[in-house]
């Protein structure tokens, strides 16, 4: 059995990035800013994080990019003490994104 926590079974590097991203899920369109990323997913900040297994969209405005990122995702884990949110596991994204998601990750951590 599996001891480890649910943000401790990532199989991608993340690298903190401050983004803006629009979530569309039950409750409509909201928007959060996210703390960190990586191919896999993102940790958005939220004082009322969403509850897990929510299915959401996504749509991720990279900084000095010129075009946002779209995908489809699940939350996996949600925190409620600072930094309080919760994270979201992308389930559709293009190959296209993920390879740029990659990149920027490889990117920050090498500057870092």
């Amino acid at each position: 059995m599996d001891e480890r926590r649910p943000w401790e079974k990532r199989q991608a590097d993340r690298a903190p990035l401050t983004a803006m991203v629009k979530l569309e899920g039950p409750g409509g369109v909201r928007h959060f800013t996210s703390k960190n990323i990586s191919a896999g997913g993102i940790f958005l900040l939220a004082d009322d994080p969403l509850q897990e297994e929510t299915r959401v969209s996504l749509e991720i405005t990279i900084p000095d990019s010129p075009v946002p990122i779209r995908a489809q995702g699940e939350v996996v884990w949600r925190q409620r003490h600072p930094p309080a949110g919760f994270a979201v596991r992308f389930l559709d994204i293009s190959d296209q994104a993920r390879e740029f998601l990659r990149y920027l990750v490889r990117r920050i951590l090498d500057e870092g």
